[in-house]
């Protein structure tokens, strides 16, 4: 989520409650800054795209904010450039809003048949990312906006602020990022602002501080995150808040650039449709990409098409949305799974024991094998977004394996490795998927706050990344909610 993209992601939530209000937001509106571009034509009532950039502009930034030095420092590049970039795709007729992000590393062709990072296309020019976009991903853009600095913090900040639970201390001194304490933290405009840019982020646990080495697309991975809470924020300001909505449409209005075409009628439409959004119905994409090296040496990413086939086909208007749904995913089953054991340090015997008695429970068993390697603790590996397959198995073996998410895994496949430290197998005394609190934990809660530990499956590996690209913050313990 680019700030930009928390910005209208918001804004067409609250922007409008009242038709008082909407007079004044109207007035507002005829302020701001307009660039005249090219665009896609779009049939009436059908959806739309919306290219939405957060730029990197420090020339509004005031040397004197306490937040500056993060922004100003000597290091700090001049000018203008896409901190990032994302298209926004709304749906008349649909109760949801699609959010795809694109990599500012992503290596593409520019119109004059140079090859370059997306990144350097708008700073050449606003059309020029219109048409780089239009030219190597063949998705329409019906309307333009961008939102700097300035209008992302304030937005934050007319907001009140965006409560966030961090299950660690976090920091990024390129960034400004600074959570020192674990626990329920309130980001307010220079905070919500660095946790948008991280793009070094470091988190500390016993072991000390360790570097998110993911990059930009673990700063995606954070945004999306961001836009889904600053959404569920905006959800609890009521509409006759004149003062604080009055401060939000100034914060983004104040800062933001839009297409001619883009009139008033269009955001008041956003905000009339819109308002009161589900933040479960936000929902975020990402394209496939793969890291690579350009001949001089320079870190890019390359577009996989194929694997990136049917999220290019939605954006472009040929293929259908995903269902979505907020419900609780039905609990698996032990006939369901797959599972095979490996002894990498219990006892002579104990994969084999283990496997009857999972057997005599109802799961399926695969391999029963000696591990290449030793390991101290016992680990239970899954498949993508399958948790709570990880859960119910887990549950079967004491005294407390590690969860881990391996992509390599196909759904209801579960890997056991019995570590030095196994110790029983047996039916659990409650059902651990009874009321779905195992699986969220798991998998990543539903409004984006978790996180699942991910990782090889393969016994005696250690190496371990996340579910989806970058470090995220915890889901808050039970009874704690962050307000």
């Amino acid at each position: 989520m680019t700030p930009l993209r928390v910005a209208l992601g918001v804004l067409g939530v609250v922007l409008v409650g009242a038709l008082g209000f909407a007079g004044y937001t109207w007035w507002q509106y005829q302020s701001v800054e307009r660039v005249d571009v090219e665009l896609a034509e779009v049939a009436h009532g059908a959806p739309r795209n919306y290219l939405v950039v957060g730029s990197d502009s420090r020339s509004e930034i005031d040397p004197d904010d306490p937040g500056a030095d993060a922004f100003l420092g000597d290091d700090a590049p001049g000018g203008q450039r896409s901190d990032s970039i994302a298209i926004l795709r709304v749906a008349p007729e649909e109760e949801r809003i699609d959010v795809l992000s694109i990599p500012r590393d992503l290596w593409v062709t520019l119109p004059d048949g140079s090859e370059s990072r997306i990144n350097a296309a708008y700073a050449e020019s606003t059309q020029t990312l219109i048409d780089t976009i239009q030219e190597n991903l063949d998705i329409p853009i019906h309307h333009f906006a961008e939102v700097d600095f300035v209008g992302f913090k304030g937005l934050i900040d007319s907001l009140g602020g965006v409560p966030m639970y961090f299950d660690s201390p976090v920091r990024d001194q390129n960034s400004g990022l600074s959570v020192p304490e674990a626990g329920c933290v309130v980001l307010d405009g220079d905070q919500g602002l660095a946790f948008a840019r991280s793009r070094h982020l470091s988190w500390k646990d016993a072991d000390g501080w360790h570097t998110d080495p993911t990059g930009d697309l673990g700063r995606m991975t954070r945004q999306q995150l961001l836009m889904r809470a600053s959404v569920a924020k905006a959800n609890t300001m009521g509409l006759d808040d004149i003062p604080r909505l009055k401060g939000l449409v100034d914060s983004v209005l104040d800062s933001a650039t839009v297409d001619t075409g883009l009139g008033f009628g269009d955001i008041l439409g956003l905000g009339q449709r819109f308002s009161g959004l589900d933040p479960q119905r936000l929902q975020t994409h990402s394209l496939v990409v793969e890291g690579d090296r350009t001949s001089g040496g320079a870190s890019i990413l390359r577009l996989d098409r194929d694997a990136s086939f049917l999220t290019l086909a939605f954006f472009k208007g040929e293929a259908p949305p995903a269902e979505v749904t907020t419900t609780t995913t039905p609990a698996p089953e032990p006939d369901d799974l797959n599972v095979s054991v490996f002894n990498g340090g219990a006892g002579d015997g104990e994969a084999r024991r283990v496997s009857y008695v999972l057997t005599d429970g109802g799961f399926g068993i695969g391999y029963v094998e000696t591990a290449p390697e030793d390991q101290d603790r016992t680990s239970v590996s899954y498949g993508p977004g399958a948790g709570m397959m990880g859960e119910l198995v887990a549950a079967w073996l004491g005294p407390d394996p590690e969860l881990l998410e391996d992509d390599s895994l196909d759904p209801g496949q579960v890997v056991v490795v019995l570590g030095a430290d196994f110790e029983h197998v047996g039916e659990p005394e409650e059902d651990p998927l009874a009321d779905g609190s195992a699986g969220d934990a798991a998998s990543g809660t539903a409004d984006g706050s978790g996180t699942a530990t991910t990782g090889s499956s393969q016994p005696g590996t250690t190496t371990t990344t996340t579910t989806v690209p970058g470090w995220t913050p915890g889901v808050p313990p039970e009874g704690v909610e962050c307000v």
